[in-house]
C-alpha cells in the first residue's frame, strides 16, 4: 500500500502534517510523527537520495518509510511529489502479519486525516 503526497517547501514548515523534513546536498532525511492508537506516539524515519530531480528510497531498519518521488522547482518554492510506503519488520507468524497489517492500516487512515486537514490539497 501506499499514498502519495504533494508538498512544497518554502521554508515554513507544513501545517498540519507531522513530518520534519531536511533536504541536504543530494540526501532528503525526515520522520513522520503519527500518535498510533495501539503504540501511543511512533517516529517514523525516512532517507532518499535525489538523482537529478528523482527521489531514490534508502532502506532504513523497519518501522521506517520508505520514500520516493520527484523534486521540481516551482514559483513558491521546491515542490516534492512523493510516494510514501510504511516499512515493518516481516512477521514470522499469522498473528504477526495480521497485526503488522493492522498498524499498516492505522498509519494509513491517520495520513489520510492529516492531508485532509492540510490547507492546499496533496496529489
Amino acid at each position: 500500500m501506499k499514498a502519495r503526497l504533494h508538498l512544497v517547501l518554502n521554508g515554513h514548515p507544513s501545517q498540519g502534517l507531522p513530518l520534519e523534513l531536511q533536504l541536504e546536498g543530494n540526501e532528503v532525511r525526515g520522520v513522520f510523527r503519527q500518535e498510533n492508537p495501539v503504540l501511543g506516539e511512533v517516529a517514523l524515519p525516512f532517507a532518499s537520495r535525489l538523482r537529478g530531480e528523482n527521489l531514490e528510497a534508502k532502506l532504513l531498519p523497519p518501522p521506517s518509510l520508505k520514500v520516493e518521488g520527484r523534486v521540481l522547482s516551482g514559483t513558491k518554492g521546491l515542490e516534492l511529489e512523493l510516494e510514501l510506503s510504511l516499512v515493518l519488520p516481516e512477521g514470522q507468524t499469522w498473528g504477526e502479519r495480521a497485526f503488522a497489517r493492522i498498524l499498516e492500516l492505522l498509519f494509513y487512515k491517520s495520513l489520510e486525516r492529516s492531508l485532509s486537514q492540510m490547507p492546499s490539497s496533496p496529489v
